[in-house]
């Protein structure tokens, strides 16, 4: 059976070195826990058993787990994008950090000046790319502190960090050892860029501060343009973007992020991967595959890397001493860019190389709603147009004369509309991207049509399935008018149904010039609300901080819809909270599904688990155990044994002498009579009373 090894600092005699051990994660990526021991060697004060980990609680009994869904603060995103002339005006990309130092929370993150970008004439743009910070005292109210470091733009007024040498950094993780040399107490990993045969391609490039604040390479580089330059390179020559995920587990730093290079088992587009090493500067070029989605081991073939349901920039991760909790963007991919969108899920990894999810293709961090429903029709007005003129991402059906195009002369809102003019026997169809659709939901397309002559062009929607195949198209033919009149259209999603899109049709048997503005697509509840600050993606920044009752998860923008050829990208970014009752990601609650007359059901079931085996060592005090749960009460209580390894009560900690536990709390302890417990325990619980069900079990803690 699976043994989780606990020791301190003293009264360990017999322990391993170091003190915890873990029975297993699988040996490949998103396989289940096998029986291999892991060892932890760093200091453990807490050994934490989650609810949701079912190698520290491998053994239950009509029991079943639940995830929480977190609450995002109302305050998001606590640190916006800065005013005109900051460094941070067009992006705060938090591919980056907050850590708890002292009683300050400290946060680096990625920023970008929109004054820069909009002078930038080309060239690469890594050098915009700079590293700043903020802290706080109480995790939600951010302040961007006067560094006085870097110059820019004139002034050393601004909070951006001194990086030696300076380096555009597009993604960075940073770990906090007190305990190492005084000038590496601060580690950062970078996302860096190198240039490979005209190609600009992500590698890792690795700093070290004694404060945070001013940062010096580990290795001997000079880059060029803010980029590294081949020869310098910590891993082997592919494009990686290698900081999703940036910690220290057995000894070993580890970072996390993707790329889609040749794995063992072959799968498709971004893989999690991990790299590892000893000291923190030098790299293995070996890497291990440590997460994917079940859905990439169908292989979508070359000229599909944005398709397909994927991992995204590998994992950020929380150490808790024994097991490793972690975030990861979930990628929904697309031919297109304009339809790609990113979620963020939850995993678990008690080894620090495979990760799984304790439930599966679950959403832990949703990416943030459009509001109202023109959100979902880029450049719905026809005002952005790109550099041959034609308003992107809408598209001319192929094999179509050049009868529609945009014109100042008539429009609804702003300065443009689409002109389509049509004669007899050809037609023209002006299409939006494919958008996500729902089978059974009716959807009602609109538009705004002004009649110069003839008849005007149709209104159209088309139903498609997973693979692109058309299932249903409707349309309406609007009625000339000589003034902006609006057009609708409600149809319904076929079986089936996967994405939509709208045209603007002018038929083979119409003939006529008609003004088309302010396209629309909205279905029941759509139009509730403003679109939200992290909408179309999210993505993860390693920041997990217990702040009081409370557990805060720091995450990030960015709306991969944005990213239309030829048309300037929008600010971006921000830093939001995601929020949970402490340490409460999910809980074991009573199944009573097994409890009944039918033939695979008994009359009464008895809901319990017990732990791995936990290996205290000889020791002069007990440990001391607490519990984190809710729902409990007179009717509702937990009961507690310890057993030994081969599962025989203890006496003194069983039967008659269990510890019950009938009070809600974070962290209640467990109490017990006195005697000697052996080297090796177990924990078994019972879910006990006539309101058992509502008993929520989170986390055991030994300490």
């Amino acid at each position: 059976m699976d043994e989780i090894r606990f020791s301190r600092r003293a009264g360990l005699a017999g322990a391993v070195a170091g003190g915890l051990t873990l029975a297993g994660a699988g040996t490949l990526a998103g396989t289940a826990a096998s029986a291999t021991e892991v060892h932890w060697t760093d200091d453990l004060d807490e050994l934490t058993l989650f609810a949701f980990d079912q190698v520290s609680i491998p053994s239950v009994q009509n029991l079943k787990l639940e995830m929480r869904d977190p609450v995002k603060h109302p305050a998001n995103p606590v640190v916006p994008r800065g005013e005109a002339g900051a460094p941070d005006s067009w992006a705060v990309q938090f591919y980056g950090s907050v850590i708890k130092v002292g009683d300050v929370y400290r946060m680096w993150y990625c920023a970008v000046s929109a004054e820069e970008r909009a002078e930038h004439t080309g060239g690469s743009t890594s050098a915009l790319w700079r590293v700043a910070y903020a802290e706080s005292t109480d995790g939600v109210t951010w302040t961007k502190p006067d560094l006085g470091l870097v110059e820019f733009r004139g002034s050393t007024h601004n909070n951006l960090v001194r990086m030696d040498p300076p380096i555009g950094v597009l993604n960075l993780k940073v770990l906090y050892e007190p305990d190492d040399d005084p000038s590496r107490r601060y580690k950062m990993g970078c996302h860096v860029y190198w240039q490979n045969k005209g190609n600009r391609h992500g590698t890792l490039a690795v700093y070290a501060s004694p404060d945070g604040l001013t940062w010096t390479s580990l290795t001997d580089v000079a880059p060029v343009e803010a980029e590294m330059v081949p020869d310098e390179l910590l891993l082997p020559a592919f494009h990686a973007e290698p900081v999703g995920g940036l910690y220290k587990w057995k000894g070993t730093y580890y970072a996390s992020g993707q790329n889609g290079i040749g794995a063992v088992r072959p799968v498709h587009g971004r893989v999690g991967r991990t790299w590892e090493s000893g000291d923190f500067a030098n790299w293995q070029q070996t890497s291990t595959m440590t997460w994917i989605r079940h859905q990439q081991h169908t292989i979508l073939g070359p000229g599909r890397s944005l398709d397909g349901e994927q991992q995204h920039e590998g994992v950020s991760v929380w150490n808790r001493g024994n097991v490793l909790l972690g975030v990861v963007g979930r990628w929904h991919g697309d031919m297109s860019w304009q339809n790609v969108t990113i979620d963020l899920g939850f995993l678990v990894s008690n080894d620090g190389m495979a990760f799984r999810e304790p439930a599966h293709e679950w959403t832990f961090i949703p990416r943030g709603g459009d509001g109202a429903p023109a959100e979902l029709v880029a450049n719905a007005s026809f005002e952005t147009l790109d550099g041959d003129g034609w308003p992107a991402p809408w598209t001319l059906d192929a094999n179509r004369g050049q009868t529609a195009a945009p014109s100042t002369d008539r429009s609804r809102t702003g300065s443009t509309s689409l002109r389509v003019e049509n004669v007899a026997g050809t037609s023209i169809g002006v299409r939006t991207p494919k958008l996500p659709a729902t089978e059974g939901v009716e959807y009602t397309a609109s538009m705004w049509a002004l009649t110069e002559s003839g008849t005007p062009a149709q209104l159209y929607v088309d139903f498609y399935d997973d693979i692109g195949r058309r299932l249903a198209n409707h349309f309406v033919q609007p009625e000339p008018s000589a003034d902006w009149a609006e057009v609708t259209l409600a149809a319904t999603a076929p079986a089936g149904t996967a994405t939509l899109d709208v045209m603007i049709y002018g038929a083979t048997a119409g003939v006529g010039v008609s003004f088309h503005d302010d396209v629309a697509v909205s279905w029941p509840g759509s139009g509730e609300g403003e679109p939200e600050w992290d909408r179309g993606g999210v993505i993860q920044g390693q920041g997990f901080e217990n702040v009081g009752d409370e557990t805060f998860v720091y995450y990030g923008a960015w709306d991969p819809r944005v990213n239309i050829p030829g048309v300037p990208l929008p600010p971006r970014g921000g830093v939001g909270i995601a929020i949970l009752p402490r340490d409460r990601f999910g809980d074991l609650m009573v199944d009573l599904r097994g409890e009944g007359s039918g033939d695979y059901q008994i009359p009464e079931v008895t809901s319990e688990f017990i732990t791995a085996t936990i290996v205290l060592g000889a020791r002069h005090r007990r440990p001391r155990f607490h519990v984190n749960a809710e729902g409990l009460g007179e009717g509702a209580t937990l009961r507690f044994e310890l057993l030994e390894h081969d599962f025989t009560p203890i006496p003194g900690y069983s039967g008659a002498d269990a510890a019950i536990v009938a009070t809600d709390g974070f962290r209640t302890p467990l109490s017990w009579g006195r005697g000697r417990l052996p080297e090796k325990v177990r924990l078994r619980g019972f879910f006990d009373g006539e309101q058992n069900t509502s008993i929520k079990l989170s986390a055991i803690y030994v300490d």
